[in-house]
């Protein structure tokens, strides 16, 4: 177990938290514990170059991580009606296909090492930042629907462009029988 390790562990953690303070109605603790887990998610891939520390668990740890805290907030955020349910359906979807495309891939005997697209990065962050909007707005009593179209239609995009490149990937790969 090294630190990026222990990161990205940290992430999941911490992810049962933030559900809590969300439902409870404590968005500025949330956002908080959000701001953290976002910067873990930085700082593991940071450490993991830095000091050379990259390993098979962290390979499939950190998206783990991330899949499991963004979809959570997604979801808790919807419950409390701070996010339409399009937008949960759209990151779960996502998350989903390109899930059941690993393990398509993995039983066909092609042994992956997942690594993500600069799209699928500018996914990540931007659904990060879309999280951090709606927490600071959250419980105020006021809407900004010119912000939240920007927000959630911009993370709606990243996040079914980044889908179709993996799903293009994907098709390339289980046709070719070759390693992505």
């Amino acid at each position: 177990m090294n630190l990026p390790n222990l990161l990205s562990l940290f992430r999941l953690f911490v992810t049962a938290f933030f559900i809590a303070l969300v439902a409870y109605g404590r968005f500025n603790v949330a956002l908080f514990l959000f701001l953290l887990q976002a910067l873990s998610d930085l700082l593991d891939g940071f450490f993991a170059r830095r000091m050379g520390a990259k390993t098979s668990l962290g390979a499939y740890l950190d998206p783990l991580a991330d899949k499991v805290m963004l979809a959570s907030s997604y979801i808790v955020l919807s419950l409390q009606k701070f996010v339409p349910f399009s937008l949960v359906a759209v990151v779960l979807l996502r998350d989903l296909v390109i899930s059941i495309g690993f393990l398509i891939l993995l039983k066909r005997g092609l042994a992956m090492n997942p690594v993500p697209s600069l799209v699928s990065k500018a996914t990540t962050v931007f659904q990060m930042v879309t999280v951090v909007y709606v927490l600071s707005f959250a419980g105020r009593g006021f809407e900004l629907p010119l912000l939240n179209l920007f927000f959630f239609g911009t993370t709606a995009l990243l996040t079914l462009v980044s889908g179709f490149q993996y799903v293009s990937l994907g098709l390339t790969a289980f046709f070719r029988k070759e390693i992505v």
